[in-house]
């Protein structure tokens, strides 16, 4: 069992990676296999993911084939997940928080396939991640609110509760969110897969040369996880986000 993806002492199953001939200390660009495979696997997803994207929107018709069909289904149900979160806002983000789910989703289940590795078992991948939804955010709420407007709704009210409020709301806007999105699909992940590598390895022990799947059962489990965690990072991004620029605080003071 190979620990690429993750730490080195966490068990995972190889990857096509770690059957290149390449010693396992041997650094390129200063990055040994075990660094470089979250990496790859992220380029195969985003070169996967341009690819298809091309190929299947060169050619659109007014009366949808089955793939044009599926895609709009897809663009339809992201639409409308991000509509129920971020309401007025929501069109401009469609993309955004669209190419997060895909992206992340599709991440998730290439640790399904044999010889694989989903990157976000790997905290590098998942702290940039964490990091791009902070910086959005951040951007939104001064952009809409102006800088004064932006951290003014950190005081709260009422306003003599201001020196306990204040650093709380920053603590939580700069540490603790990203920190918990970045966390939260680390941790899920990388467990996953190393529950199922753990079985794998059992698996002889427990029943000598017969070849006993007894780890399908969390393989099945890790599909709907996968949907999850993407679906929850997606969520989190987009409260974050309509939350900054003060989309919440409208409908409550329209209602």
């Amino acid at each position: 069992m190979s620990a690429s993806g993750g730490s080195e002492s966490t068990p995972e199953l190889p990857s096509f990676i770690d059957f290149v001939p390449i010693e396992h200390y041997t650094q390129l660009l200063g990055l040994t296999k075990h660094d470089l495979t979250p990496i790859i696997m992220s380029a195969i997803v985003i070169i996967f993911l341009g690819i298809f994207s091309i190929v299947a929107t060169r050619r659109l018709q007014k009366v949808p084939g089955r793939l044009q069909a599926l895609l709009e289904i897809i663009v339809e149900l992201l639409g409308n997940f991000t509509k129920s979160q971020m309401g007025r806002v929501a069109e401009r983000f469609v993309p955004l928080i669209g190419t997060f789910f895909i992206y992340i989703f599709i991440m998730n289940m290439m640790g399904q396939i044999p010889l694989f590795h989903s990157s976000t078992s790997n905290l590098n991948t998942t702290i940039p991640l964490a990091l791009m939804v902070f910086f959005v955010t951040q951007y939104q709420g001064i952009k809409n609110n102006g800088v004064i407007g932006y951290f003014k709704h950190m005081i709260g009210k009422p306003i003599w509760l201001a020196p306990l409020l204040f650093p709380l709301h920053l603590l939580q806007e700069f540490l603790t969110r990203p920190l918990s999105l970045s966390m939260r699909l680390f941790g899920n992940i990388m467990g996953e897969h190393t529950v199922i590598a753990i079985l794998v390895g059992f698996s002889p022990f427990l029943f000598g040369l017969i070849p006993i799947p007894v780890h399908m059962p969390m393989v099945f489990l890790g599909l709907l996880a996968s949907t999850i965690q993407a679906m929850i990072f997606s969520l989190l991004a987009s409260f974050y986000i309509a939350g900054a620029i003060g989309v919440y605080e409208e409908e409550e003071e329209h209602h």
